[in-house]
């Protein structure tokens, strides 16, 4: 019996170590991206500095003042929605799973024992908001009038609010134990009161009451008013969900707690493709059970056919979520082509974050690498195939976020923009999402750490570049009096080979793995 203990010691002092150093690499990880993010903020000042731009006209800035407060507004009403859907799923808090064993069962109040977890999620949230708002606030004053104290202050109090507000909401409905469907009902039924103000053109959700905020040296009288009463609905949507924060389920927060910690681990070692499967187990988004509709055997050759069985059976959260980051590119872009060019960057972001979800064909045969290793085919031909449908569907989305600039800004330019880049950027996108999807976490383990990072950052600033570039330079010609197509045709060329040669790296990279190494 005593070796027997001993033994029992000895393995428990191993995983405690072992979990010390996965701690350890954790928070190195979390330095690096504060030491990171630092240095970013502080070169995105300097790059502010060095820009030069015209003041806004009298139009645009009527259009600014009148319209830009509802589409903040439904920003945030989105927010709120997906706060509220992980709370319904026991988010926010990523408890440790022996502090829901021992301390949540333990006989005390949960919410004393939960709160500090939950202030220091809101204080790490509303520090990086602010951050992120005083950046964005350094680029926007040069263009607009209003001091450069009102307009750093507004939009870092305004970007400070918006997270702040999102984890309260999911604090409250995981206190309150709301259903899934009463929790997205809701968000629904807010993101809908917010695009009533845009279309009528009131202030009465209180998400556009906050969505003011971000305008306020544009604003006077009453909606300086309002712009008070959105941040103090915020706030007291935060309270609300800190005074019912000890409601959460055990269950829920023991699920969440395991699937936490195995994202916090494979995050630190750059496995994507971990990340987005364990985010949706997270958010417990399954395939459909039915398919959307039912693709025959005639329809097509067996791999584009794949591509599409797979879409049909998505959630209808995830076409939800693919539809809404269409849209958002597509106002981000109207939104750099009018106020501020640094804005350019955003929309490819979005775009790559969608096409993650698209590249899923291509993601679930590199997932098995035994069964592709059977088939009677090249491995490189296949995964070059597999490109097609995720393309396809990814030129349907560059329309989308095209003919939704094309709403907002009441001009059917950016219309014909997204037609001439549709198809070029489609195909860089799905390269850009493959290589991700595809990509080893270790293989560059033995090498500096920092060449790892490149290679998994990589993906995501080609996409921002390929898509913010030609839109930069159509802005330019535009502006000086040219033809914004001549810029768009030729770099749409360019980015066509640069997409071809990439799927056929990208076939080639795949199929040098195998699924045992000799």
């Amino acid at each position: 019996m005593r070796a027997g203990a001993e033994a029992a010691l000895v393995e428990f002092r191993r995983t405690r170590r072992r979990r010390y150093v996965e701690e350890l690499d954790v928070m190195e990880i979390l330095y690096r991206v504060y030491v990171g993010a630092i240095f970013a903020a502080i070169a995105l000042g300097v790059l502010a500095g060095a820009l030069h731009e015209a003041p806004a006209s009298a139009a645009a800035l009527d259009s600014i003042r009148v319209h830009a407060p509802p589409i903040f507004g439904i920003a945030v009403a989105l927010g709120v929605l997906a706060g509220l859907r992980s709370g319904a799923h026991g988010g926010p808090l990523a408890i440790e799973p022996a502090e829901v064993q021992y301390t949540l069962l333990a006989p005390l109040d949960r919410s004393f024992a939960l709160r500090p977890k939950a202030l220091s999620q809101l204080r790490i949230a509303a520090i990086a908001g602010a951050v992120t708002g005083a950046v964005v606030g350094n680029f926007v004053f040069r263009r607009f009038p209003g001091s450069p104290v009102e307009w750093i202050a507004g939009l870092a109090l305004f970007g400070a609010l918006v997270p702040v507000a999102v984890l309260g909401a999911a604090m409250l409905a995981s206190g309150r134990r709301l259903r899934p469907l009463l929790a997205g009902g809701a968000g629904v039924a807010l993101v809908l009161w917010s695009v009533a103000d845009l279309a009528l053109g009131s202030t009465t959700s209180p998400t556009t009451m906050l969505g003011e905020l971000a305008t306020l040296p544009l604003q006077h009288g009453a909606r300086i008013v309002l712009a008070g009463v959105g941040a103090v609905l915020a706030l007291a949507l935060v309270g609300a969900g800190l005074l019912r924060v000890g409601g959460i389920l055990l269950e829920a927060a023991r699920r969440r707690a395991a699937l936490a910690a195995e994202l916090r681990f494979t995050a630190s070692v750059g496995d994507l493709r971990t990340v987005i499967l364990l985010r949706r187990q997270l958010a417990s988004e399954r395939p459909r059970r039915r398919p959307w509709l039912r693709i025959g055997a005639g329809a097509g050759r067996p791999v584009w056919r794949r591509g599409w069985q797979s879409f049909m059976r998505w959630p209808l959260v995830r076409i939800a979520r693919v539809l809404v980051l269409a849209l958002a590119a597509g106002a981000v872009a109207v939104a750099a082509w009018k106020a501020s060019i640094v804005l350019f960057v955003v929309p490819g972001v979005l775009l790559f974050v969608a096409a993650l979800d698209l590249i899923e064909p291509l993601a679930q045969e590199s997932d098995h690498p035994t069964r592709f290793e059977l088939l009677p085919a090249d491995t490189a031909r296949l995964f070059r195939r597999h490109l097609a449908a995720p393309t396809a569907a990814l030129v349907a989305v560059v329309l989308l976020a095209a003919a939704a600039a094309a709403a907002i800004a009441g001009d059917p330019l950016a219309l014909g923009i997204g037609l001439v880049l549709a198809f070029p950027l489609g195909l860089v996108l799905a390269c850009c999402a493959g290589f991700s999807a595809t990509n080893d976490p270790f293989r560059f383990a033995g090498m500096t750490p920092g060449v790892g990072y490149g290679v998994a950052a990589a993906p995501l600033l080609v996409a921002a570049v390929a898509v913010g570039l030609p839109l930069l330079a159509a802005r330019a010609l535009w502006l000086h009096g040219s033809s914004p197509f001549t810029a768009t045709i030729s770099l749409g060329l360019i980015l066509l080979g640069v997409a071809w040669v990439a799927a056929l790296f990208l076939g080639e990279l795949v199929a040098k793995r195998t699924a045992v190494q000799a």
